[in-house]
């Protein structure tokens, strides 16, 4: 039972991604599903090096930089707005986020 609960939050915290990545005709979309793999997706789609991630090394700090500054450039790839890449840092709202930057273009929704 905990599998089958741990492997659905997984493919609910994943979907936006991929989504993303595909959306942006990123060719290694499917990067996104693999552990690990999808913080390279991630660095890839924001432009951003990798030695971004040192920043994680920076206690709490860090991982809040890291996270404002990727997901602002992700957003702004996407003709979003940038300042909804501050909302990741938020429990719950990140979530949202990420799903609204997925599937919500001008007000409406991608089918």
């Amino acid at each position: 039972m905990l599998l089958i609960k741990n492997l659905f939050w997984y493919v609910i915290e994943t979907l936006p991604l991929f989504v993303i990545a595909y959306r942006s005709e990123h060719p290694l979309s499917w990067l996104a599903w693999i552990p690990f793999a999808n913080i390279w997706l991630m660095f890839d789609m924001a432009g951003m090096s990798l030695i971004w991630l040192l920043l994680v090394f920076v206690p709490v700090v860090g991982w809040i930089i890291l996270a404002v500054m990727l997901w602002m450039r992700i957003v702004e790839n996407t003709n979003k707005p940038s300042w909804l890449g501050i909302l990741m840092i938020i429990p719950v709202v990140n979530l949202a986020t990420m799903y609204y930057v997925a599937f919500i273009d001008n007000g409406n929704l991608i089918a």
